[in-house]
């Protein structure tokens, strides 16, 4: 392959390459990495604040008010609200979150060659990850020798097959999360990676090729909220994104034929994303939608609906809901003649996984609108006013697309508490902010 790169491409911030791979590491090995990328961030930070005392001064929008505002809420509630005196000392670590945004948005400079690199080096990542996940899948464990997840043994322990297992987590291990990154980072990578690395020979065909090589590992990994992922991100960016609409409408037509050929041919994949739903469904007990609410999922929902209607104002308290669902009031079987429901297990867990009504149960209203109001100000109402010059910078469509991966009311959600779903939202919100300041500064121009 003929690769010819320009003269500048070795001009960049190699400092800023490793720690980013860090990140990246981190995200696969554990949080010691993705805490010494934060660490350094937090370094990048302080360093500014010196150079600069009046920085943060001139950085204070509307937004950054509001999570501080968050900020000192949580903190409120977790220590005059919730009984847990270690949840106090966790709600003082929350603010680091929106420092991920706010450094990579407002400190970091992607100067030169940078972002081409981590670029590289993401898609590079995503790449072994989904050959490492065709390996899992055909011969039942992957490269590292981890195997899949959520299998039977229907001839018994001895006689291992992969295709009777569901989930393909690759070196991900028994973190079965392969398929969100490879819909997040792995898209968003591959895309900075096609749009700013375009001196390359053969770039359409390499990138359309690393593109079928994500979307079927994740379909394969068997994560059916990372294929919704990517279904919003695909029509999302078919309506918005003037640059990739046409493109994108030959490659959904493309995966669709894909999609369908996997359907019908690979069982596995038939049973994980159609089979087993629909049996599951039917053997719900309750007609039309209450089916749905007699699910483990319905059941956490109902849970925390109810533990929000006893607590509207401030919640029952930060990461309480684990503590709460235990409460005889919630048991499930009063929950099932309250609502008419045939639940067949408690909805008790460690998050209700929808994290609006965990702000609601666990914040309450003060918290579930502040956090409403962060996200407003901070991606859509930015969005919405520059929209004119938006729809023209597919980096910004892009970012907010995949962040609406993670907002999506209609889905399952990490607890927004947690430090993996936290950090991946405030990692890609930092991205959106980043591009949408460099955005402000061409129309400055431009004006």
């Amino acid at each position: 392959m003929n690769i010819k790169f320009n003269s500048n491409l070795l001009n960049a911030n190699f400092f800023l390459v490793v720690l980013f791979i860090i990140y990246l590491l981190g995200l696969v090995l554990g949080p010691l990495l993705v805490n010494i990328f934060i660490v350094s961030l937090f370094i990048i930070f302080v360093q500014n604040i010196k150079q600069n005392k009046l920085y943060l001064f001139r950085n204070f929008d509307l937004s950054i008010k509001l999570q501080i505002f968050f900020f000192i809420y949580l903190i409120f509630n977790s220590y005059f609200v919730g009984n847990d005196t270690s949840l106090f000392y966790k709600s003082l670590l929350y603010f680091r979150f929106f420092l991920i945004a706010f450094i990579i948005s407002n400190i970091i400079n992607f100067k030169f060659n940078t972002l081409e690199y981590i670029s590289l080096a993401f898609l590079v990542f995503s790449l072994l990850l989904g050959i490492d996940i065709f390996y899992q899948y055909i011969n039942g464990y992957d490269f590292f020798g981890f195997k899949p997840g959520i299998c039977v043994y229907p001839g018994g322990t001895a006689h291992f097959d992969p295709k009777n297992c569901e989930r393909f987590s690759g070196f991900f291990g028994k973190e079965l999360i392969a398929g969100n990154f490879l819909a997040t980072y792995g898209l968003l990578f591959l895309y900075l990676f096609y749009s700013r690395l375009n001196q390359i020979k053969y770039i359409n065909l390499i990138s359309l090729v690393s593109l079928i090589i994500i979307v079927l590992a994740v379909i394969l990994s068997g994560e059916r909220n990372s294929v919704i992922a990517l279904l919003i991100i695909f029509i999302f960016n078919i309506i918005f994104n003037n640059k990739v609409r046409k493109k994108l409408l030959y490659i959904s037509s493309l995966f669709i034929i894909i999609f369908s050929i996997l359907f019908a041919s690979v069982s596995n994949v038939k049973y994980r994303y159609f089979d087993w739903p629909k049996e599951h469904l039917e053997s719900m007990k309750s007609y039309g939608a209450k089916k749905f609410l007699d699910t483990s999922w319905g059941s956490h929902y109902i849970t925390a609906y109810e533990i929000f209607l006893d607590n509207k104002i401030l919640g029952s308290g930060f990461k309480s809901f684990r503590n709460e669902c235990r409460d005889s009031r919630y048991d499930y079987k009063k929950l099932n003649t309250k609502y008419n429901l045939n639940m067949v297990a408690s909805g008790c867990s460690s998050h209700p996984h929808n994290f609006y009504l965990e702000l609601l149960s666990e914040l309450g209203l003060v918290g579930f609108i502040s956090f409403l109001l962060i996200l407003y100000f901070t991606l859509f109402y930015p969005f919405i006013r520059n929209f004119k010059y938006v729809r023209n910078e597919s980096e910004i469509i892009i970012l907010l697309s995949i962040i609406l991966t993670y907002i999506f009311p209609f889905k399952p959600t990490g607890s927004f508490s947690s430090s993996v779903f936290s950090t991946n939202l405030w990692f890609f919100i930092g991205f959106y902010l980043y591009f949408m300041n460099n955005l402000k500064n061409k129309t400055k121009k431009n004006k």
